[in-house]
């Protein structure tokens, strides 16, 4: 899938439900209960939560690394 990082942004933005993997871990971003949020699969202390798009990309991290500085190395499972 040719998925480029601003389809991302503008899928999330549109209330987007967005499944990835990054480094053998599957992750959800999107838009779940009225506000954005962020979590690695069955961990729920790794939620992080957003009042929008932009917000909820500043907060999020990869390994250390922003979403944009990885995206080549995320494999897209599922677009709700």
């Amino acid at each position: 899938m040719n998925y480029s990082y601003e389809e991302f942004l503008q899928d999330l933005s549109i209330g987007r439900e967005i499944h990835f993997i990054y480094k053998e871990t599957d992750y959800y971003i999107g838009c779940g209960t009225g506000r954005y949020m962020f979590y690695k699969a069955y961990d729920d202390s790794s939620e992080v939560m957003g009042d929008n798009v932009d917000d909820l990309l500043r907060k999020v991290e990869l390994h250390g690394n922003s979403i944009k500085e990885v995206w080549n190395d995320i494999k897209i499972d599922i677009i709700f």
